[in-house]
């Protein structure tokens, strides 16, 4: 008889380096749910963020019709059941189809909150009346009706109410609600903007915090490496610091000159990290499209006051941007691994892939002669890229 193997007792440096070498989020979840000590290595492995940006990002696809009864894939314990776990029943909700580049063949099934205007005047009764997405970052969707906001994760269906906010009646929630991390990770916070104020609240607390630039808000986020940065519709950058109490930080940037970039060069903009970057990415169009061009500009800190310096390519990089323009871009390395490009800004247009190469303009082919990507910020789910936030970047210093 062969000698049996003990695999549960393979020492973690060996797990890791199987883990590193794997193809998808799916995999990566069926390999921590073997068994408990090879959960235990995926939960030691030493840098999260250089895991999770081995693969690309999730499609959240609530623009396809309902799906018929598919595994659903419960992120939460790392196992693929056959019915989703009931962890609620306060929220409704309604499935939707979860993709995976680098598993083509696996198209999941996942839940959103069903708010009234995904039917329109034929919507039933439901608790989120008056409930409007409002933006999306670590997995986590947030949802807000005025004073009330709760956050929601696509995974496991769970979501957790906010206390109420420090508002009047007349003021909404209309732009830029952001995490600065998982809910489940220390310090996690959850950002939002009235239109005249930003308000910070810590997961747990029973309060929130009112802080702003003056002249403005913030409404763009991103952390790279644990540092959370914010753009106002000025595009004045601030590294928002949350410890040992919040406070930004303006970031003096000069606009212009060599290699650099004006203010207004780039009608519709994104910031995202890519590895050991921070980046504005985007198009002078307001719809990228055929034709158009998008272009990468990297926070240049050595010089001061700091500078948004042209980047000709992403070398090994590529990146993720959501139709709905609040949600967080992603980048992921390597992407040949899974059939994708390096250097590409990936985008998606009425169920296909649209890959624009950095730099040079889209162009169009016989069978899709012209590509509009509807960038939007409107109260309903758009098709947004997420990421798992057990393999959130921020969970690494």
């Amino acid at each position: 008889m062969p000698e049996l193997r003990d695999w549960a007792g393979l020492p973690d440096g060996l797990l890791h380096s199987v883990a590193a070498l794997l193809g998808s989020f799916r995999d990566l979840l069926a390999f921590a749910a073997t068994c408990q000590p090879w959960r235990t290595a995926f939960s030691s492995y030493p840098s999260k963020s250089t895991l999770y940006a081995l693969f690309p990002p999730l499609l959240l696809q609530p623009d396809v019709p309902f799906c018929s009864p598919r595994p659903f894939l419960d992120i939460a314990s790392g196992t693929i059941a056959r019915k989703r776990p009931c962890y609620d029943v306060v929220v409704p909700k309604r499935p939707c189809y979860v993709s995976d580049l680098a598993s083509r063949d696996a198209l999941l099934c996942s839940q959103i909150p069903m708010l009234s205007i995904d039917y329109g005047r034929n919507c039933p009764p439901s608790a989120l009346d008056k409930f409007a997405f409002r933006g999306a970052s670590f997995g986590h969707m947030i949802f807000s009706s005025n004073r009330s906001c709760f956050v929601f994760y696509v995974f496991t269906g769970i979501d957790v109410s906010t206390p109420a906010l420090p508002i009047d009646k007349y003021s909404e929630i209309y732009y830029g609600a952001a995490l600065t991390a998982p809910l489940s990770s220390p310090n996690s916070h959850l950002i939002v903007s009235s239109g005249s104020s930003n308000f910070f609240w810590r997961v747990g607390r029973n309060f929130w915090l009112k802080h702003s630039p003056r002249d403005g808000t913030l409404i763009k986020f991103v952390v790279l490496k644990g540092q959370v940065f914010g753009m106002g519709s000025d595009r004045r950058l601030f590294m928002v610091h949350l410890t040992p109490q919040i406070r930004l930080q303006r970031v003096p940037v000069c606009w212009g000159g060599k290699n650099s970039m004006t203010k207004w060069h780039l009608n519709t903009l994104w910031l995202v990290a890519c590895g050991d970057m921070l980046l504005m990415v985007g198009s002078q169009s307001s719809f990228p499209g055929t034709g158009d061009v998008f272009e990468a500009y990297r926070l240049n800190t050595s010089t001061e006051p700091a500078k948004w310096v042209k980047v000709e390519t992403l070398e090994k990089w590529a990146i993720f941007i959501s139709n709905d323009e609040r949600v967080q871009p992603l980048s992921c390395m390597d992407p040949e691994r899974w059939g994708g490009r390096s250097n590409c800004v990936y985008c998606y247009d009425s169920g296909q892939l649209v890959a624009f190469e950095l730099g040079k303009p889209l162009q169009g082919d016989a069978t899709e002669p012209d590509v509009f990507i509807s960038i939007c910020c409107g109260s309903m789910v758009q098709p947004i890229w997420v990421v798992p936030s057990m393999f959130s970047s921020c969970c690494d210093s």
